[in-house]
């Protein structure tokens, strides 16, 4: 009895995690159930790969490749709001080593990502609210983006009432203004930057002094991060400029799909791909498996079939988009993140502003 006590203990306090792997052994065990059907797809896709139209292929590869570079140029617009001139081939490898690390670590590749990111811009001499902002809003941005195309394009493609499609994208468009407006006012900032605060001045490693500033100084410590967060305030020309680039980032990524099916010589309706684009996108935002591994495909495929596309030509539009959209970029960005362990610069740490106010 005793030991059964101590294992419900156990999952009581780590429950989240119980649930997670519970989520992932479910998506493993599926995966493993579809292993025997997606060899044999696999085998079937060589034949429609062997008569491959290359234009289409490098045409999908380019258009990857801006897709993830637009996403880069988006961050870094971010960062000039903030004063930081960072290189454009700093912040684009920065973006394709993020990208990897999210895309291919499990479980802690979308925080692990992030983190990566941050501490690059530290040391590169931004200051932590900053590349904290700019690294998350970014995301952000590009995801409310996302919901608002997908929203779009779904109610014009016909998949939705055109009216409802249209007033989802404008609901979640002023949704998002209104809620921009009230996250930044600075009683509001300050109220979000408690929690934060007190998570940070507990996190293991670091400089113990300055968590030891954080916890003294805690209302000092959330007024100036506050304060600093308030300064980034856009103007609607740069506004303007990061949702272009945003929409861009997801229109390439949605042209890679649409030419990795040309390349095997099919066609589907663009509102067709749009539901499978949308599937993809949206399994790599569970996290569930590193970059939707499985999921994405599976969803993908089922979309393709279901617009009358062969399965052998339908299974190989998706090995070609995954190839280039996941894999390929991922292994350019660890390329980048292997090139950069030694050559980056060694962040030099400043201690918290409250130790020299103490």
């Amino acid at each position: 009895m005793a030991l059964v006590r101590k294992l419900l203990r156990r999952l009581r306090k780590n429950w989240r995690k119980v649930v997670h792997w519970v989520i992932v052994g479910a998506a493993l065990g599926y995966l493993v159930y579809l292993v025997p059907g997606l060899a044999k797809q696999v085998d079937e896709a060589t034949r429609p790969l062997d008569h491959l139209h290359w234009w289409w292929v490098v045409a999908a590869v380019v258009s990857g490749l801006l897709a993830l570079a637009l996403y880069g140029e988006l961050h870094r617009q971010l960062l000039l709001v903030g004063g930081a001139r960072v290189p454009a081939r700093t912040v684009q490898g920065i973006n394709f080593a993020e990208n990897a690390i999210s895309n291919t670590v499990p479980v802690v590749g979308g925080a692990g990502a992030l983190a990566y990111a941050i501490d690059q811009l530290r040391r590169r001499g931004v200051d932590a609210p900053l590349a904290s902002w700019s690294v998350l809003l970014a995301g952000v941005l590009a995801t409310l983006t996302l919901v608002v195309l997908g929203a779009a394009g779904l109610g014009v493609g016909g998949r939705l009432p055109l009216w409802l499609g249209l007033a989802l994208a404008g609901l979640v468009g002023l949704g998002s203004v209104g809620a921009w407006k009230v996250l930044t006012h600075p009683a509001a900032l300050r109220r979000g930057m408690r929690p934060v605060v007190w998570v940070g001045r507990r996190l293991p490693g670091g400089c113990g002094d300055c968590r030891q500033a954080w916890a003294e100084h805690a209302e000092k410590v959330v007024a100036r991060v506050a304060d600093r967060i308030a300064l980034l305030r856009p103007s609607l020309p740069r506004w303007l400029l990061a949702i272009f680039l945003a929409a861009l980032t997801w229109v390439f990524d949605f042209s890679t799909l649409a030419f990795s099916v040309a390349a095997v010589g099919s066609s589907a309706p663009w509102n067709v791909l749009w539901v499978g684009f949308l599937l993809v996108q949206g399994s790599i935002a569970l996290q569930i498996l590193p970059g939707g591994l499985g999921l994405a495909a599976t969803s993908l495929l089922a979309v393709l079939l279901s617009a009358g596309i062969a399965d052998p030509s339908a299974t190989a539009s998706v090995l070609i988009y995954r190839s280039i959209s996941w894999l390929g970029l991922s292994l350019l960005g660890w390329v980048i993140y292997g090139t950069w362990i030694h050559a980056a610069p060694t962040r030099l740490h400043r201690h918290a502003v409250e130790l020299s106010r103490a």
